[in-house]
């Protein structure tokens, strides 16, 4: 590695370490660098990023000979009298084939499951989960608005490949709330384990540092970073920033609510007193759930689709269906003379092969791992070593008890808890039922744990736990389902979280796709961004 290119890699990680993923993203295409290793930071929560590497981020506006390209720069009908085999019909999968089925190539689509859109699924009445060793039936009410993404459930404002697909396909969206200021932070050990409302922590949170930053600048201890207009302008934001008194200090403010009382008339409240600073500090508010909105793939505005996250596999499906051998379990991948034959049982349990020019494998490499393959040692390596995340989703039916007692519209509560966070639904305010995600666990001992328990108890412990939350909880909910990654045949784990490494280059005519080859592991446009990466190898050897 040249010096050169050595100092840009460095140049990434710093960023992904302060700024998060998408940070390191934007960075390498102003860079323009397209397989530059960045270590990132993580989020607190899934459809996250966590460590990953670049991968062909595209650009709508380069020129052809940019090596951050999209499906409008690669050449028409290059794939002519070419043929591919893609495994898995997930969002990698299918993007994989509606591209490069429009340039020409000949493409089928082995699908080990009897749907399509892989981790991208919505569940609703009557739907089955499968795992390994469990079934359990949705006893939602059937109706359009109660379901249950146990997968990918938001979009980042700024994922433009797969906002573009939804905007193609007619994917109508609709807004995710995913910081709510009513919403509750909780933590066993701090303020006698009574939840606060987010607002309150943060904005005393704002107020205390403002404080402590004013009385740093006036008491000059900054006046050597600082001339007099400096201090000045720094001390009217701060209190502006920080809703500090007249003589620059906190006791708290409206932003914190009012304390509701029945003796009080409307407008004329009292206004929540401010906690302590020390007590805020000895918690673990801070530490992450406090900037959790301010990383770049969960900032405002997030959306989700109407009726449910797989709105989305299933406008891809409707195009690429005919494509789509479903039921179909790959058994062997093998490097032939000319290309690759893939050896698979149909869904009647025949054994079946298909060759064609180049392969583009999806499979998580979990499930890659198990299977016989002809790859190169160093490619093996990679995918018996991959690790992915052990997260698990629980989700109840209930009186829309958050909206009608506690004003929560939206928005996620957080916990030390296993279950980590309640995510409240952003659809049909108002209506008197609704889906509460009442668990999702993305921490690898908290996910394993659920993952040992059988779907009953797990679904027991969501409630308990949640009622430290909201008193009212467990005589609300009901009807609850779980979806434990690591136990979901064809899967066996939420979201990729290692460094990809070799799986961005083809094992000779196989190529490797999915989130987890992506430097937006656990979302969806990273499945995208590693589907381009695909493509962009095989379209630069055949139009080279």
């Amino acid at each position: 590695m040249s010096t050169s290119n050595y100092s840009r890699r460095d140049f990434l990680e710093s960023i992904g370490h302060l700024a998060g993923g998408s940070a390191v993203y934007r960075a390498a295409l102003a860079l323009g660098l397209t397989s530059a290793t960045a270590a990132c930071g993580s989020s607190s929560a899934s459809d996250n990023n966590t460590a990953g590497t670049i991968v062909a981020a595209p650009s709508t506006t380069a020129p052809a000979s940019s090596t951050f390209v999209s499906p409008a720069d690669w050449p028409p009908d290059v794939g002519t009298g070419k043929s591919v085999t893609i495994l898995g019909a997930g969002i990698a999968g299918m993007t994989t084939a509606y591209e490069m089925n429009n340039l020409g190539y000949t493409c089928t689509l082995l699908e080990a499951t009897a749907r399509a859109g892989g981790r991208c699924q919505t569940i609703r009445a009557g739907d089955v989960v499968e795992e390994t060793d469990s079934t359990q039936i949705c006893n939602f009410d059937a109706d359009d608005s109660l379901y249950f993404n146990p997968g990918p459930a938001r979009i980042s404002h700024h994922h433009v490949n797969l906002l573009r697909y939804c905007r193609n396909f007619n994917v109508s969206l609709e807004p995710f709330i995913n910081d709510n200021r009513a919403a509750l932070l909780h933590q066993t050990d701090a303020f006698d384990g009574v939840p606060q409302t987010a607002r309150q922590v943060k904005a005393d949170l704002r107020g205390y540092t403002a404080a402590l930053l004013t009385d740093a600048a006036n008491s000059g201890a900054l006046d050597a970073q600082l001339s007099s207009q400096d201090r000045e302008n720094l001390t009217a934001m701060l209190k502006e920033f920080g809703a500090l008194d007249a003589d620059g200090n906190y006791s708290g403010s409206s932003r914190n609510g009012f304390i509701e009382s029945p003796d009080e008339e409307p407008n004329r409240q009292t206004t929540v007193p401010a906690l302590s600073l020390s007590a805020l500090l000895n918690s673990d508010y801070w530490r992450s759930q406090t900037a959790f909105a301010e990383e770049i793939n969960q900032q405002a505005s997030m959306l989700q689709p109407v009726g449910g996250m797989d709105r989305i596999a299933a406008a891809f499906e409707q195009r690429v269906q005919d494509l789509i051998r479903y039921s179909s379990i790959v058994s062997a991948i093998r490097k032939t003379d000319n290309g690759v034959r893939i050896e698979y049982l149909d869904g009647a349990g025949n054994p079946n092969s298909i060759e064609s020019d180049y392969c583009v494998c999806t499979i998580p490499a979990t499930v890659l791992a198990n299977i016989a393959a002809d790859f190169s040692a160093d490619h093996q390596q990679a995918i018996d070593n991959f690790v992915y995340t052990k997260a698990t989703k629980m989700a109840f039916q209930s009186r829309r008890f958050w909206e009608q007692d506690h004003n929560i519209y939206g928005g996620i509560s957080w916990t030390d808890q296993g279950i980590t966070q309640i995510w409240y639904p952003n659809n049909d305010f108002g209506s008197q039922q609704g889906i509460v995600v009442g668990a999702y666990t993305y921490s690898n001992s908290a996910g394993q744990r659920f993952a040992d328990m059988n779907p009953t108890a797990r679904l027991e412990t969501a409630a308990t736990e949640g009622n430290q939350m909201h008193q009212e909880y467990g005589d609300e909910v009901s009807q609850g389902i779980s979806v434990s990654w690591p136990k979901i045949p064809y899967q066996e784990g939420a979201w990729g979280a290692s460094d990809p490494g070799i799986l961005l280059t083809a094992d000779s005519n196989i190529y490797f796709a999915g989130e987890h080859l992506s430097i937006l592991q656990g979302w969806q446009e990273g499945a995208i961004l590693s589907a381009y990466h695909a493509i962009n190898g095989i379209v630069g050897i055949d139009n080279g």
